[in-house]
């Protein structure tokens, strides 16, 4: 670094006397020896102290201070290995920056009250062909932004589910409410209450209860977030103060009020068709008023109020999620899920319907329970199968992520993988791996990077109808390399592969995810700039990359021939017995002390804490989604209380115990616990095998432990449930109706 750097902000440093002194001042020489800052990582592996001694190249430098932090890190993104500081000046004396060896300049320019669009600009226009990659802060930052907004769009699904399943528990708890009001209802209207009367006495209350609930919710929302944002800019190596912030708290009001008012208008509806005649029926049972059928939806009075409020949801959440299509798409999959449920319902109404009775009592009672009218099967289905489902991807998409970790990619990956090797470095390592019975396998392999500057014919940066996810993407710095063979694992979708001796002009193999974006097929044109100077290729074929084999494949391979005269150094893939890693790992740095390598051991292990993370962190959140859908389905059983409280009197009268009423519950929660749970498994599989294979392009692995897991707890939860929600219909007394 020169002697301005970092420009902007400050790097954070720790002597060994605790003083702060400047940076170009630790890395200036003394007694003719340069300073270097390092990170913590390279005294512990090194087991060294300030003031020691390294060697970097053929340079020695004094170890002066560890580094803390870098003002720039979120824009350098995450790396292996230890970070260095060294002087500009000190640089050329390592020899380090051989020709062909892999250098990457990164400069930064305070504009001042200058424009970013018109510097970048001008710099484009005043060299149109360096093949530069000049970013904005914002675009500088986009590999964390990236995975963060992946992370976010699975949060905004699982935040939408919880909507959905909450929605349903509204419905749940408003039909319940009502219909432990019946009688009062029924009393108003015979003194002359019309149903407008009654749909607003009830509706103020509702609303009263959802503003009373999303301002709990708001409190604890702002709690939670003053205690997670100093956690999550530790992880992320960003000052992230506690704080409170208005928009997504008056995002969270609407979506509250929204949700109170939308899923709680039908049972209103319902309540409003309730007829005073209902006080001279049975104690009991008198929700038949509150049905409503698709007729009903029809109406103007019923359908358009929903429609609205469904609508003022769904415009809310795309304004929040700014992901239009994201949102729209789970829309379909909830209006599916939806449909499907309730037609596995409507299919165990029939069916039993049309069974002959079962000879045992409690059966008898248990599959009426399910058939009846107003019985709250659809209900109970469609808030447990739903639930379920959220609950199922969740699980299964961590199963297959974690598999592949922990085992295939574990199993197949290399023990090091060797950095910007030299030719003349290759003899000795190859000898070294052919005389030590501790090493398996040596493989290299060319590596060079460029910028893909023009696509037929056309710049990248003229192209407008890119995102600026994709320009990013192909207008940057891309890893390739030139083979005469096959990458293992690698198939050819389009066009050929190229003879082995093929000497002809310079053919590209494109991985698909790379060419499909641009519009590439076989026979276009691609121009890519290698250390500033651009090269014309012809798309020779198309090929599928299986990324998690681990084997040294690349997105952009050249055929042989004048790629060969290109600066480039080597990538070794070496692989040890799995006891042998850390005794390998001395000697290379031991013989070969100025390679760069990396243990993929600790590469895994990295990648295992943030996945780890990740998942931890969706799993809370989604487990937030399945309280809910617990609470959901004990309003839906809730909701029939006053029917069973009335069926356990007539049956008791009828000489029934509680123990044949009971057994009857078991019954009727097992089975529908068993239809939501296989409604649900297939659902979840589907979701899960669509975002593992078309969002993380992983294998996925369908785990039937798990789902059985899962469904067990799933029925044991349905039944239990379901016996606490309706325990006083067992307890009351004929004498007390």
């Amino acid at each position: 670094i020169d002697d301005v750097y970092p420009l902007v902000g400050a790097v954070a440093v720790k002597t060994a006397d605790g003083t702060t002194p400047a940076l170009d001042a630790l890395l200036a020489p003394k007694n003719g020896v340069f300073g270097v800052v390092a990170d913590p990582l390279l005294f512990d592996r090194l087991g060294i102290k300030p003031g020691d001694l390294v060697r970097i190249g053929t340079e020695s430098y004094e170890a002066r201070a560890v580094l803390v932090s870098l003002p720039d890190q979120a824009a350098r993104g995450f790396q292996l290995g230890a970070a260095v500081l060294v002087a500009t000046a000190s640089l050329p004396a390592t020899g380090i920056l051989q020709p062909g060896a892999i250098a990457r300049y990164r400069y930064k320019i305070d504009l001042g009250a200058s424009a970013y669009d018109a510097a970048s600009a001008a710099i484009k226009t005043a060299f149109p062909d360096a093949g530069w990659q000049i970013r904005s802060p914002k675009e500088s930052t986009a590999n964390l932004t990236h995975y963060i907004d992946l992370f976010d769009r699975f949060l905004i699904l699982v935040g939408l589910s919880s909507l959905l399943v909450g929605g349903i528990g509204v419905s749940n708890a408003v039909a319940a409410y009502i219909g432990d009001r019946e009688r009062s209802i029924a009393t108003m209207r015979s003194l002359g209450a019309t149903s407008g009367r009654v749909l607003f006495h009830f509706l103020v209350q509702i609303m009263l209860l959802g503003v009373l609930g999303t301002l709990a919710g708001v409190v604890l929302g702002a709690v939670s977030t003053l205690i997670a944002l100093p956690l999550l800019g530790g992880y992320l190596s960003i000052d992230l103060p506690p704080g409170i912030y208005a928009p997504p708290l008056v995002t969270a009001v609407g979506f509250g009020l929204l949700i109170s008012f939308t899923f709680a208008f039908l049972p209103l509806i319902g309540a409003t068709r309730l007829r005073p005649a209902a006080l001279f029926r049975a104690a009991g049972g008198m929700s038949e008023g509150q049905r409503l059928g698709w007729r009903d939806l029809l109406r103007p009075r019923v359908g358009l109020p929903l429609a609205l409020g469904a609508l003022a949801i769904l415009g809310l959440a795309l304004l929040t999620a700014g992901e239009p299509l994201l949102v729209l798409w789970y829309a379909v999959g909830a209006i599916v899920s939806f449909l499907l449920l309730r037609l596995a319902a409507w299919i165990l109404q029939r069916l039993i319907r049309v069974l002959p009775p079962l000879a045992a009592v409690s059966g008898r009672m248990a599959l009426r329970n399910i058939h009846r009218p107003g019985a709250p099967t659809p209900t109970v289905i469609l808030s447990l199968g739903l639930g379920l489902t959220l609950m199922l991807i969740i699980a299964l998409i961590d199963t297959s992520v974690r598999g592949q970790l922990d085992g295939q990619m574990t199993a197949s990956a290399p023990s090091f993988v060797l950095m910007n090797v030299d030719k003349a470095t290759m003899p000795a390592l190859e000898a070294f791996a052919g005389a030590d019975k501790r090493v398996t396998a040596l493989e290299f392999t060319p590596f060079l990077r460029g910028i893909v500057t023009k696509a037929k014919g056309q710049k990248i940066a003229d192209m407008k109808d890119l995102t600026p996810e994709l320009a990013r993407r192909f207008g940057g710095d891309q890893a390739l390399s030139w083979r005469k063979d096959l990458p293992p694992g690698d198939s050819l979708i389009e066009g050929k592969w190229w003879d082995v001796d093929y000497k002809g002009a310079p053919l590209l193999s494109l991985d698909e995810d790379f060419a499909r974006p641009l519009n590439l097929a076989v026979g276009d044109s691609v121009e890519i700039a290698i250390s500033g100077r651009p090269i014309a290729a012809t798309v020779g074929n198309i090929r599928h990359v299986d990324w998690h084999n681990t084997s040294l494949s690349f997105t952009i391979l050249f055929s042989p021939g004048p790629i060969e005269a290109a600066p480039s150094t080597y990538m070794g893939s070496l692989k040890t017995l799995p006891d042998d890693v850390e005794g390998v790992q001395a000697t290379l740095v031991k013989d070969f002390p100025t390679l760069g390598f990396v243990p993929v051991g600790d590469a895994l292990a990295q990648f295992s804490a943030v996945i780890g993370s990740l998942a931890n962190a969706v799993a809370i959140v989604g487990g937030v989604a399945l309280i809910s859908g617990v609470f959901v389905l004990a309003g839906a059983l809730a909701a029939g209380r006053r029917q069973r409280e009335a069926d356990a009197i007539v049956t008791k009268v009828l000489g029934a115990t509680r123990f044949d009423i009971g057994r009857a519950y078991l019954i009727e929660y097992g089975v529908l616990g068993l239809l939501a749970t296989a409604v649900a498994a297939g659902l979840g599989t589907l979701g899960a095998w669509a975002i593992v294979t078309k969002v993380l392009q992983l294998s996925f692995a369908l785990d039937w432990p798990l789902i059985a897991e899962v469904a067990l707890g799933a029925m044991v939860a349905t039944v239990a449930t379901g016996l606490v929600t309706t325990w006083s219909a067992l307890s009351t007394r004929p004498a007390a109706y």
